[in-house]
């Protein structure tokens, strides 16, 4: 078998394919919140028609907006209210009434994404944005209480959402809306929840008409914009490892083909070494805020100047005898804040069959020959991005649809569970079963501390049916072609792979 490195260099769009994480958003002590806003934002690289975010090349679900009707339906037929302008009207301030929206923001009922304007066939409606000079031009928010007092927000974002381009126009002095240009408009009402003694009986959304000629007349729906994404899953229901406290003794289960806690100095020998990258097994390190899962870990350090920071595999045909066409994989990840420092997205551990032949490193995919699914980690965000402080991971997939290099699938279908900070332990599983030859029903599930995090039920990985489940490969690498500005660690523990839900390790 050819030696294989562990490296790709990666394709920009590939790494873009990260996420945004609204800043406020509330923790629990297991995940996220139940609901999770995410902030869309309307720099040049940030909302669009066609993306979520431009610059994370994160699209919408069917490749346009998405939005909630009057009757709760998701892309709905029927807005919350239509706004007419008539032919001629010179008036410049339009006073839109939003209040069911608004109410329902307030009370929680709908997540407060945002407003989508859609003009109806014709004609051309144009407003000045939150980034017009004069700042008494700019669209708000008009909350009016039962006492008649007058409350007033400032947009915190707004875009056309024009789809004869794929790129933002949200740092524009002006909106304008058309027939193939939506208008996205975001408000905060966090200030405006906690200074007010009650929810405002009336809202209205103020824009102002520029002073060009506007023909009309013109009809705007009214709908409340819908952030793709889902809410946190429950809790899985329990697996092998609720039987075995701590792992101990779960290696010898009949559904499990290997386990390692990493409790003596030396990984397990069934192991096999790729590049033959150094690693630690210890139980302290207070410099980097180690706290034990379960006794010693793995430490794994991708030295600065450097790109590989471990690679191990466990080879099913080895111990088995033959190679498994489904399996689940977990280990409990625990990154360091180092790995804020990161300069470019990298490779976690995940499955692979690529037989020193193809799916890897630039490789291309072949049905007749390899695949991939590593795990990834995604490109930290400066501070003052939503994402800033976390650290995406997901997966970096060699399959059929993957243009070349591989593609990151950001772990983000399931409450943005992908997402994850420095300085605590998680527990990652994956289960993967094989397409059939030829086909696209491959399945690909993730969890994360036992909460769906990621489901996909079309892959395709292999056209013949000796292709199978190679390995788990142990792979943390970072780049791309980038080299690590610095030390990088990170740690895991308690492996177990199996033919059935593991689960979370059980105390």
């Amino acid at each position: 078998m050819a030696a294989q490195r562990p490296a790709c260099s990666l394709a920009p769009r590939s790494w873009r394919v990260l996420l945004a994480l609204a800043a406020a958003v509330a923790l629990t002590g297991s995940g996220f919140a139940q609901k999770l806003p995410l902030p869309f934002s309307d720099q040049q690289e940030g909302v669009s028609c066609s993306f979520y975010d431009v610059a994370l090349q994160m699209p919408w679900p069917g490749k346009r907006p998405g939005w909630t009707d009057a009757d709760g339906k998701s892309d709905g037929a029927r807005p919350f209210m239509v706004y007419r302008v008539e032919a001629g009207d010179r008036k410049l301030v339009q006073a839109i009434d939003v209040t069911p929206i608004v109410a329902a923001w307030w009370a929680g009922k709908l997540p407060p994404d945002g407003l989508l304007l859609r003009l109806q066939l014709g004609h051309v409606f144009t407003v000045h944005s939150r980034e017009a000079a004069d700042p008494t031009l700019r669209p708000q928010l008009r909350l009016q209480t039962a006492d008649g007092r007058r409350r007033f927000v400032e947009a915190a974002a707004d875009a056309a959402l024009d789809c004869s381009t794929y790129r933002g126009q949200g740092h524009l002095p002006t909106l304008v809306a058309m027939s193939h240009s939506p208008l996205a408009l975001r408000f905060d009402l966090t200030a405006a929840k906690l200074s007010m003694p009650a929810p405002p009986v009336k809202a209205e959304l103020m824009l102002i008409r520029t002073a060009d000629p506007q023909p009309g007349p013109v009809n705007l729906q009214v709908f409340a914009l819908r952030a793709p994404f889902g809410e946190q899953q429950p809790l899985h229901e329990s697996g092998i490892a609720a039987r075995y406290p701590r792992d101990q003794g779960i290696g010898a289960d009949p559904d499990v083909f290997f386990q390692d806690r990493f409790e003596t100095r030396r990984a397990d020998a069934r192991w096999s070494p790729g590049m033959g990258a150094p690693y630690d097994i210890l139980d302290e390190d207070a410099k980097r805020r180690f706290e034990p899962l379960d006794g010693r870990a793995l430490r794994v350090r991708i030295p600065r100047g450097g790109d590989l920071g471990l690679d191990l595999r466990y080879r099913f045909r080895d111990h088995h005898g033959r190679e498994p066409e489904e399996a689940y994989f977990r280990y409990h990840l625990r990154l360091t804040a180092d790995w804020l420092l990161a300069s470019d997205g990298g490779k976690l551990p995940g499955f692979a069959g690529t037989y020193g032949r193809a799916g890897w490193g630039g490789r291309r995919w072949d049905g007749q020959a390899g695949w991939s699914l590593r795990g990834l980690f995604g490109r930290p965000q400066p501070a003052g991005h939503a994402t800033h402080g976390r650290v995406l991971i997901g997966t970096y997939a060699y399959h059929a649809k993957s243009e070349g290099y591989g593609e990151g699938l950001g772990w983000i279908g399931s409450g943005l569970a992908g997402l994850i900070e420095p300085d605590r332990w998680y527990a990652i599983e994956q289960h993967l079963k094989l397409n059939t030859p030829g086909l696209e029903d491959g399945v690909l599930q993730v969890w994360i501390d036992g909460r769906l995090a990621f489901s996909r039920e079309d892959l395709r990985l292999r056209d013949r049916p000796d292709i199978r489940i190679e390995e788990v490969w142990m792979n943390v690498f970072h780049g791309g072609t980038a080299v690590a500005p610095a030390d990088l660690y990170l740690f895991i523990d308690n492996i177990v792979v199996a033919r059935r839900y593991i689960g979370p390790m059980h105390r």
